[in-house]
């Protein structure tokens, strides 16, 4: 935005001995940033920053930067002009819709003979890079730029009054002043009159109805429209006017009534036998004072010292505030055009107070600091490692859900309502309640993949939190539930045996490349979603941390998911301990080469692959590695038995390994095999 300082000059006597890079420099430190001083043709023109004003709807006009400049330099401010109203008149205005609209005023006026626009008012848009079209619109700008608030000249002759505010019919088409051809939706807010659409309200005027020097008989609209229908409005008509720049950020209604006294002040002047034969005014819901309560110990304490009171009277006056101040207490009520949304806030009036006292006459603390060692940058957290080694070495989808899943499928599996942490506002009736666990969530994922794909794994990791006494949050902050971060894990397919080896895998290798200390699984696991005939505890140390296990199909059925097996994994991260370091040792590369056999043996189902991984690993110190190949069950297999390949990795670092010697193992790991668990060669 532009400001001229010769148009201030109207409304406050700026300090003669400050130059205007130091009333720019001044304005910023209190105020809003300017970003540019420019002289134009005799003048200085300040160029503001947009983005600084985003919050304060009152400084969209010269009169709202006059009273910050008063307010810094402790001068008088120079009241706006007054007008004789025209007595008040039906038949102007129709309906308002309160969700567009909260007041809209009309004024109906005469001129004989359209003058010219008086020299001053040209210059001083043009220095602020408005153009000039003709005496009518020239003051509307005037006073919108003067006082923040828009208004419009409609030509009274291609009127239909009444005046409605409301949405348009979906397929409207529109053509507006700049000569855009504008298609409304039903989401589009306009100004119409008992014919047709003419305006799209807080944006642009049409120009079916725009005034020319022909015309004599005028009709001003000043109105007050909510910022919300008017920044879609903007967003989807892909246009932005100086207009709707106002309205998007919340004006007053009681700003009305600056416009339209300087507008007829100014038409009187420069015509005066201009005749204003009536007005009517609807106010739909006007704009109440805001007002704070707070103390002075919140305000001395963040400002660091204690302002006297006949101080704080005076800052919060001069800005338009009425305030009631003793020893203990600021009772403070913001003016209107403070109240849109501004002022709401104890820290907004503390703001206020601390910028015109001045940030650079705060109290200065001197402070230490005490530096620690940096923790080894190479060392990610382990949530961080465990998603590289699910998304890049295991091929899984990430994913994120909300924390509020269905609250039945939650009872599925393993938290009735009553374990819940439940809170006010949730998305639906059925969703008022936090996660306990990430199960449920991903389930649904799982649900709503499977329309695309039959087979593919995903994983969350996420916070989850627990019913029970709130605690404070770090041990130091407002009481929270007990939060926690988990993983959860699902793969998906076909074959429910092979995806529960392949998440048994996964897990190993979590373990693994996230340098896991201490972590193992038995059979068992307490977790309720888990199938009782396929399933595994995780623990660290001796405690339980996770299950592993396929879903049964009452899980299934309940989380919507059909024709497929789901291997599942749930762990919680918290407890999980990483080696301190990985104490590296150096061994050398083999110069011999490795040897390697497989076996398929005929072993009971209830034998484990970790026992018969342990035996074989026994049986020779050549033996470097074992491998579990795969298995088969049914046909020739009896039953309560599978075939089971392995593979066994022999490695020497004193001799070549012959057949011979290579052989010698092999028997003695069938034997060995045998012996322990009663297996057989295939």
């Amino acid at each position: 935005m532009k400001v001229s300082l010769e148009w201030l000059s109207d409304f406050v006597d700026l300090p003669a001995d400050r130059s205007p890079a130091q009333l720019a420099h001044d304005l910023t430190l209190k105020t809003v940033e300017v970003e540019n001083v420019v002289e134009v043709e005799g003048d200085v023109v300040l160029e503001i920053d947009n983005k600084s004003l985003t919050n304060r709807p009152d400084l969209w006009g010269h009169y709202g930067i006059a009273r910050e400049f008063a307010v810094i330099y402790g001068l008088p401010l120079r009241t706006l002009p007054a007008a004789a109203r025209p007595g008040a008149v039906d038949g102007l205005i129709g309906t308002l819709d309160p969700a567009l609209c909260r007041r809209f005023t009309t004024v109906e006026f005469t001129v004989d003979q359209v003058a010219g626009t008086p020299r001053y008012v040209q210059d001083r848009l043009r220095r602020i890079g408005e153009s000039t079209n003709g005496l009518l619109v020239d003051l509307s700008n005037y006073v919108m730029f003067t006082v923040g608030q828009p208004t419009h000249v409609y030509d009274r002759d291609r009127l239909a009054p009444p005046l409605s505010v409301g949405c348009a019919e979906a397929g409207t088409a529109l053509e507006l002043l700049n000569g855009h051809k504008a298609q409304l939706t039903e989401a589009t807010p306009v100004v119409r009159d008992d014919a047709t659409p003419v305006a799209v309200a807080g944006v642009m005027g049409s120009e079916a109805t725009a005034v020319d020097a022909a015309g004599r008989r005028f009709l001003l609209e000043a109105a007050t429209f909510l910022p919300g229908p008017v920044r879609a409005a903007t967003q989807r008509l892909g246009l932005r006017t100086e207009a709707s720049a106002r309205y998007e950020k919340g004006l007053d209604t009681q700003r009305v009534d600056q416009a339209v006294d300087l507008f007829l002040h100014l038409l009187r002047e420069v015509v005066p036998g201009a005749g204003i034969t009536g007005m009517q005014d609807v106010t739909v819901e006007p704009t109440e004072r805001a007002r704070v309560q707070l103390t002075r110990e919140f305000l001395d304490s963040r400002i660091g010292e204690a302002l006297e009171t006949s101080e704080l009277h005076r800052m919060l006056t001069a800005l338009g505030f009425d305030a009631e101040i003793d020893d203990t207490t600021l009772r403070v009520t913001a003016p209107t055009w403070r109240s849109t949304g501004d002022i709401t806030l104890a820290h907004d009036v503390l703001e206020e107070v601390a910028r015109i006292h001045g940030y650079d006459r705060l109290p200065r603390t001197r402070t230490s600091v005490t530096l620690h060692p940096v923790r080894s940058l190479n060392r990610a957290p382990v949530d961080r490692v465990i998603r590289e080694v699910l998304a890049h070495r295991s091929g899984l989808q990430e994913v994120i859900t909300y924390p509020w899943p269905p609250e039945q499928l939650m009872a599925a599996v393993g938290f009735p309502v009553d374990r819940l942490v439940r809170f006010e506002g949730g998305p639906a009736p059925d969703r008022g309640a936090l996660r306990p666990s990430l199960v449920p969530g991903l389930l649904e994922a799982v649900a709503t993949n499977l329309r695309h794909t039959p087979e593919f794994g995903v994983f969350e990791i996420g916070t989850v939190f627990a019913a029970g006494p709130l605690q404070p949050y770090q041990g130091r902050y407002e009481p929270l539930p007990r939060m926690g971060k988990a993983l959860v894990l699902a793969l998906v397919g076909e074959d429910g045996p092979v995806l529960f080896r392949r998440a048994k895998g996964v897990l190993e290798l979590i373990v693994r490349h996230a340098h896991l200390d201490r972590v193992g699984w038995a059979r068992g696991g307490d977790a309720a979603w888990a199938d009782g005939t396929a399933r595994l505890a995780v623990r660290s140390d001796e405690t339980p941390v996770g299950t592993l296990a396929l879903l049964p199909p009452r899980i299934r059925r309940a989380a919507g998911i059909d024709g497929v097996q789901v291997a599942c994994l749930e762990l919680d991260l918290g407890p999980l301990h990483r080696h301190a370091s990985r104490h590296n040792t150096f061994r050398s590369i083999p110069e011999l080469p490795d040897a390697d056999f497989d076996l398929s043996v005929v072993v009971a189902d209830e034998v484990a692959w970790e026992r018969i991984e342990k035996s074989v690993r026994e049986v020779d110190e050549a033996i470097s590695a074992v491998s579990y190949i795969g298995e088969f069950r049914d046909g020739w297999v009896p039953e309560g038995h599978r075939s089971l390949t392995l593979r066994v990795t022999l490695r020497s670092r004193t001799t070549t390994l012959t057949s011979e010697s290579i052989g010698t193992v092999r028997a003695d790991v069938v034997e060995a095999l045998h012996r322990e668990f009663g297996a057989r060669l295939r």
